[in-house]
């Protein structure tokens, strides 16, 4: 079984991730953080850098780290292939060292509560490096899952796909220690292999507690990218954090 970041992985050809959702996600974020023209962004868990890509496009000076060596092979490949100037490195982001030189973060996706397939210790720590990375003004935008709706919303198990080339998925959670465990079998008529991406969930208020810890607060709140107001409904958070008084 394979981590799910790594090459092969299902991810970096996920059929929702368009280019169109990228861009309002990015217009959204830039407006949400109140970007300045030039100004500097750290994208944390970048993945395959969709989002560091779509900010290069925009002439906002991107780095995107990750500590998936596949992601940033795919990253590097996309910006290149897109003509954009943006940086990329592989470090996780609890590893990250570069005091106050940004402007802004974003941190999107389930990347923060990340659990390594062989470790149970998740990646907390990285929102302290961040707040370290950011200048005394810079602005945080955090993104993942509220504990509870994500939990009554999930879905022991998916198909996508036809009858010869298809992903089936099976989900688990681990009550003890807020893990979601995906298992994602990927199937093609030559080949079958398996990726496992496991996640921590947080309520908002275990997301507070942990910022305040970094030095920093939620400023807003919204449910995921729509801009409405975040409800204890809401499946997805948003939070504008920045440091604390």
């Amino acid at each position: 079984m394979k981590d799910f970041f790594s090459h092969g992985s299902p991810f970096l050809g996920h059929p929702l991730l368009t280019a169109e959702r990228t861009q309002r996600e990015i217009d959204f974020l830039v407006d949400a953080l109140a970007l300045a023209p030039n100004a500097r962004v750290l994208d944390v868990g970048c993945g395959f850098g969709r989002h560091t890509i779509e900010l290069g496009r925009l002439n906002y000076r991107a780095l995107g780290i990750d500590p998936a060596e596949a992601m940033i092979e795919a990253a590097r490949a996309q910006a290149a292939e897109a003509g954009a100037e943006v940086e990329f490195r592989q470090v996780a982001g609890e590893d990250f060292a570069m005091a106050g030189q940004f402007d802004a973060a974003i941190c999107l996706f389930t990347t923060l509560g990340q659990v390594a397939a062989d470790s149970p210790a998740d990646n907390r720590g990285l929102l302290a490096a961040v707040a370290n990375a950011l200048k005394a003004d810079g602005l945080l935008a955090l993104e993942l899952p509220q504990k509870q709706p994500a939990l009554d919303a999930l879905k022991a198990c998916d198909r996508f796909g036809d009858a010869n080339n298809y992903t089936h998925v099976e989900r688990s959670y681990d009550t003890e220690a807020d893990v979601v465990t995906e298992q994602f079998r990927v199937v093609t008529p030559s080949h079958t292999q398996t990726y496992r991406l496991r996640y921590r969930l947080f309520s908002q208020e275990d997301v507070a507690s942990l910022l305040g810890a970094a030095g920093l607060r939620i400023a807003q709140c919204y449910a995921g990218f729509t801009g409405a107001e975040l409800t204890e409904n809401s499946q997805n958070m948003l939070l504008i954090c920045d440091r604390c008084l």
